[in-house]
Parts: C-alpha cells; sequence; structure tokens
C-alpha cells in the first residue's frame, strides 16, 4: 500500500473510531449522571486520574519502546528488536508488582488520599480497586500494543478501539439495567475492555509482527538502561502533565469539594474527548514521520511535520469553534437541570487552551522521533510547577476557588505551547522562529472563521432541541471547513484538491 493510501486509511479508521468513542461516552455520561449523581460521577475520573499518576514512574520506560522497537525492525535488525521487546515486558512486569502494593492499600483507605462522602466510601473503593488491576494489566501487556506503529497499521488499533467500546456501552448498559447502579461499574466495565484491548493487541502482534515474541530475544539489563536514559524526560514530561493539567481536579476536591469536584468534571468531558481526538490525530503521522526519520529522508520528514500541523488545525478548531458558540445550548440538553452556565465557562476556559495543545503534540513527535526531549521536559516541569506554587496559594487565601485552578493552568500552558515550544522547534529543525510560530498560528487563525460561522447561525437559528443542534452542526461545520481550507492550504494545494475531487466524480 502506497504512503499516502496507508495515511488515508489511518485517518478514515481514527475518524471513525473517535466517533464510535464520542457517541458512547455522548450516550452514556447524561445516563450515569441522571443515575449516580454529579458528585459521585466525579469520582471516576478523579480515581483515573490519580492511578494515572503512575505513568510517572511507567513512562520513563515505555513512551520509548515503540520508538527502538520500530527503528530497529524497520532496519531489518530483529535481534535488536526483539532484545527491547523481552526486555521492556520483563521490567514492566517487575514494576507492575511494586505498584500494586500502594494500588491495593489506596483501594481500601481512599479517605487517606481524597475527600470521599460517608455515604460513597465503599463504592468508591471498590471504583479504585477495578481501575487498578486495569492498570496493571495494561502495564505488564503495554509492549504488544507497539505493534501498530511499528508496522504503521493504525486502521487495526482503530478498530480495535472501536470493538472496545461498543463493548463497554453493552455491559455498562447491561449492569446499570439490571442492578442497583454504583459507580464502580464505570471502572469494572473498563477492566474488562483492557483485558480485551490487550488480548486483541497480542493476537495482532503475531499477526503482523511475527519475526517479535518472547522467546526470540534476550532480557538485557543494557537495553532497559538504554530506554530509561532517553525516556527519562518523558517521565519528567509526565510529571509536568500531572502537576499543570491533571492535578486541577485532585485539588478541586479537596480545596473546593466534592460537589464542584464533580461539576469540573462533568465541564472537562468535552474538552477531555476533543484532546483525545487531537491525541489520536496527531497519533495518525507519528509512524510516518518515524520511517522518514529512520530511513534518512529529511527533506520528506519536514515536508510532512508540516503537513501534520495544517491538518491538525484545520481539523481540531472546527468542534472547538463549534462548542464555544453552542455549548451552553449542548449542556443544557445533554444533562439538563445542572447549571449549564456555569458548566459551559469552565469548559470554555478549559477548551481554548488545546488549541495551542494540539499543535505542540505534533512538536512533541518530532522531539520523541528525533530523541530531543530534555528541553521540553524541562520547561514543562517549570510550568507544572508554578502552577502548583501559584494555585494552592490562591486556593488557601482567597474565594478565587475553582477559577483559580482553571485560570493559572490556562495561562501556563497556553505560554509553554504557544510561545517555548515553537522556539525550541525552530532550533531543533533549523526553522526561523517567525515560520514556526507562524505555523502554530493556524490554530488560532482556523478558530476565527469558526466562531464567525457558528454566531452567524447561532442569531439566526437558536438552538433548542436536539435536532436544530445537529442540523447547526451539519451546517456551520462544512462552511467553516472550507472557509479554513482557503485561509491554510495554498493555490497549489487548493488545485490539487479540486482535481482529486474532479477525478472522483468523473
Amino acid at each position: 500500500m502506497s504512503e499516502k493510501k496507508r495515511l488515508a486509511v489511518n485517518m478514515a479508521a481514527t475518524v471513525i473510531a473517535f466517533a464510535v468513542q464520542f457517541g458512547v461516552n455522548f450516550f452514556l455520561t447524561p445516563y450515569i449522571v441522571n443515575t449516580l449523581g454529579t458528585t459521585a460521577y466525579g469520582f471516576v475520573p478523579l480515581i483515573n486520574n490519580i492511578i494515572g499518576y503512575t505513568s510517572i514512574l511507567t513512562t520513563a520506560l515505555n513512551s520509548m519502546a515503540g520508538r527502538y522497537i520500530a527503528l530497529a525492525y524497520n532496519r531489518g535488525d530483529m535481534d535488536k528488536a526483539n532484545m527491547y521487546f523481552k526486555s521492556v515486558f520483563i521490567a514492566n512486569s517487575l514494576l507492575a508488582v511494586v505498584l500494586a502494593v500502594p494500588g491495593f492499600l489506596f483501594s481500601a483507605f481512599p479517605q487517606w488520599i481524597m475527600n470521599v462522602p460517608a455515604n460513597l466510601l465503599d463504592d468508591v473503593r471498590w471504583a479504585f480497586l477495578f481501575s487498578m488491576l486495569g492498570t496493571e494489566i495494561s502495564l505488564v501487556l503495554s509492549v504488544f500494543g507497539c505493534v501498530y506503529y511499528v508496522r504503521n497499521r493504525l486502521e487495526k488499533s482503530s478498530l480495535r478501539n472501536i470493538e472496545s467500546n461498543l463493548l463497554r456501552a453493552a455491559i455498562l448498559i447491561g449492569l446499570f439495567a439490571a442492578l442497583q447502579p454504583k459507580i464502580y461499574y464505570i471502572t469494572a466495565t473498563m477492566l474488562i475492555v483492557t483485558a480485551y484491548n490487550c488480548a486483541a493487541n497480542i493476537h495482532y502482534t503475531r499477526t503482523l509482527t511475527p519475526e517479535l515474541g518472547m522467546s526470540k530475544g534476550r532480557f538485557r539489563v543494557s537495553a532497559i538502561k538504554e530506554l530509561l536514559s532517553s525516556g527519562i524526560w518523558n517521565s519528567i514530561d509526565s510529571l509536568s502533565y500531572t502537576l499543570l493539567i491533571t492535578l486541577g481536579l485532585y485539588l478541586a476536591n479537596l480545596f473546593v469539594g466534592p460537589q464542584i469536584a464533580g461539576e469540573f468534571s462533568l465541564a472537562k468531558t468535552v474538552p477531555s474527548v476533543l484532546m483525545s481526538l487531537g491525541s489520536t490525530l496527531v497519533g495518525v503521522f507519528a509512524p510516518q514521520l518515524m520511517q522518514y526519520y529512520a530511513k534518512g529522508r529529511q527533506a520528506d520528514f519536514h515536508r510532512f511535520m508540516e503537513f501534520s500541523l495544517k491538518v491538525v488545525a484545520v481539523t481540531y478548531a472546527l468542534p472547538v469553534g463549534f462548542l464555544i458558540v453552542f455549548g451552553t445550548s449542548f449542556f443544557d440538553l445533554w444533562v439538563p437541570g445542572q447549571n449549564v452556565e456555569f458548566l459551559q465557562w469552565m469548559s470554555v476556559l478549559t477548551l481554548i487552551p488545546t488549541l495551542f495543545s494540539c499543535g505542540s503534540m505534533v512538536l512533541n513527535n518530532v522531539f520523541i522521533v528525533t530523541g530531543k526531549l530534555k528541553v521540553p521536559a524541562l520547561a514543562f516541569l517549570v510550568c507544572g510547577v508554578l502552577n502548583i506554587v501559584i494555585v494552592i496559594p490562591l486556593l488557601l487565601w482567597t474565594d478565587a476557588g475553582i477559577w483559580a485552578i482553571i485560570l493559572v493552568q490556562a495561562i501556563l500552558d497556553t505560554l509553554k505551547n504557544f510561545i517555548f515550544l515553537p522556539w525550541y522547534a525552530s532550533r531543533c529543525l533549523s526553522y526561523s522562529f517567525p515560520d514556526m510560530f507562524r505555523m502554530l498560528m493556524r490554530s488560532v487563525w482556523c478558530l476565527a472563521p469558526v466562531l464567525l460561522v457558528c454566531a452567524v447561525y447561532a442569531y439566526v437559528v437558536p438552538v433548542t432541541s436536539w435536532p436544530g443542534f445537529f442540523i447547526a452542526a451539519s451546517v456551520c461545520m462544512p462552511v467553516a471547513l472550507i472557509a479554513n481550507c482557503l485561509i491554510m492550504l495554498s493555490g497549489e494545494e487548493r488545485g490539487r484538491a479540486l482535481l482529486i475531487l474532479r477525478r472522483r466524480r468523473g
């Protein structure tokens, strides 16, 4: 399959997988909120975030495993690829044993680390336990997930995601319908889905990369040291992400209370889904970048990096702009009875900085592929530490409350992604800083047409129902997409696009 066709297949599969995931969350979240309440629902993302903090330790090893295995595999060095493969599996298994001790301890006593109402304590215990077990299984078998990256077969990963999301929906609805609703059904379902995903990863590893296997490699401490020496900066990056982004929900639980934390988690649902879209979209380009780099095709590497920035900017601005304008209507229809204005303001202030985050994720692909991770990781760490140093005093000594958490994070994250990363990327790639800055500015430029189109539509046609909401999306999105393509694409690129469309019609 040609590179262009492979990219198209990966993109299509990724979009379909995201649509299924979004659809499942779209229908399940209001059902869960109405059944369990906002406060109880808020503990699910909070627990997942807390257990996710273990990634600070595991990322150092696993973030670079795919890169090293892919480089060796694509260069035909199967002995080296299998050495990394087996070494990572054994190291992860040992790490899982170590992490199981605090995992079981906090499952038994979650009130030690969270503000838990007495009536929810038992449910939170079980929810924590199931989430921890899923993380343990995922960690042990994570190396099998490299197969899609190694072979550039992301459509297989997308197919697995579609299947797992449908499975999650079916099991969760069945549990809620047949038994008394509990929040731990959500994490128990994710445990089952994790086991399914891992089984699928093992299957695809055996079929797509039969050259890789536990029996074909040798464990080498030197391989672990090599991965850790490169991945330590990704681990610092994970720590920084925790301090700057995910710790906000935990701080809200401790300082503002479980009720506001539950509403905050609800408001973050849409931004989190869109960031997942952005991350998934960016991930589509990563294997191709790796292959260009591994084969020394520098001109293609630079061209493809610029192309990926364009595609991400055009695609991501559409849902962000639409939800900024129609977000209040969305929350009113999605979770009726909640304080929709409060939810919308929290959501918008969380959404806007993600415009710059998506561009920075493309640059992170470049940093990972080229192995230049140290400086971005340190910059991220500085922002994360500043976030804690500024936010906690504001929570203790002012009445800013949840707004302190949201605004400080937004400002620091934007400065990092909008100023520092393009400057450093320009140095790494021998670009001028103004050129790199203009590339990331496309995210802002693409947002303006979307806001204008949506605002005009909302003024003319008020949205008060789901049919009206989806009609608005079906009208505004294509118009804004055309406007964005006119802004983003050069005359030559637009000519090529028109030529392709004419050929297809013919």
